[in-house]
């Protein structure tokens, strides 16, 4: 295929789906909200926008969690090595995230100050709190080695 054309399909797609996501959240928007009565909370929930807005998301989680997979398999047989670390570093990720869902918090629905109407499963503020300190992790070793990549660039010369 053409690589203009490639290109001008992909703009075309791009532009589609951002539209669709744009009038999604119109939708979601235009909703009812928390000073709508019970009834129209319901009636929204229930009706047609909100579940085309949530089939969307749906469609889109579903058509990222495949593209993801089919480039890892396009980079496993283009360049093994790479992607096989890259690998590794989700696999890492994801037994730190589990180690720190295991140690828990000692946050509680009175420690975060919840109103007595949301009250949310211990399991849940885990889950939370793990998922927070991965990504302050996460960001951190990234600002390290932003900062320790042109100093050793330096050193090896």
């Amino acid at each position: 295929m053409d690589t203009k054309k490639l290109n001008l399909y992909m703009s075309v797609l791009k532009i589609a789906l951002v539209a669709i996501g744009v009038l999604a959240c119109l939708f979601l928007f235009n909703g009812a909200d928390m000073n709508s009565t019970v009834e129209e909370q319901e009636s929204f929930r229930d009706g047609a926008k909100m579940g085309f807005s949530i089939g969307f998301t749906g469609f889109l989680m579903f058509a990222g969690v495949g593209l993801i997979l089919l480039f890892f398999v396009f980079q496993l047989i283009s360049n093994p090595k790479k992607t096989v670390m890259s690998i590794i570093g989700l696999v890492a990720s994801l037994v730190l995230y589990l180690i720190l869902l295991v140690a828990g918090t000692s946050d509680s629905n009175s420690s975060l100050q919840l109103a007595d109407d949301v009250q949310v499963a211990q399991g849940t503020i885990n889950s939370t709190s793990a998922g927070l300190y991965l990504v302050i992790i996460l960001i951190v070793v990234a600002v390290i080695a932003a900062v320790a990549s042109p100093i050793m660039a330096m050193i090896k010369k």
